[in-house]
């Protein structure tokens, strides 16, 4: 039953940053929506800010989240050894 307890207890902590950086990105967003309103800055060129920015953030989880199942399944253990 440890098992089960652990397990229930990353879940939860997993749901709880998840929350946190919503609020956090939430709370980025109106800053910067607040901050670029008063700027020369066309429609247009805020779509593209906004655009490159989820790009390169969904770009860098998605490696990450690799990088840790790659290590994880053991997909990396026989890289770099040598038969002797």
């Amino acid at each position: 039953m440890p098992e089960t307890r652990g397990r229930a207890n990353v879940r939860r902590s997993f749901w709880i940053a998840v929350a946190v950086l919503i609020v956090c990105l939430v709370a980025i967003v109106i800053y910067g929506w607040f901050t670029l309103r008063d700027s020369d800055m066309s429609v247009i060129a805020v779509i593209a800010l906004a655009g490159g920015v989820v790009l390169t953030l969904v770009l860098g989880v998605g490696l990450m989240s690799l990088l840790f199942y790659s290590n994880r399944e053991g997909y990396d253990d026989e890289v770099g050894r040598r038969e002797r």
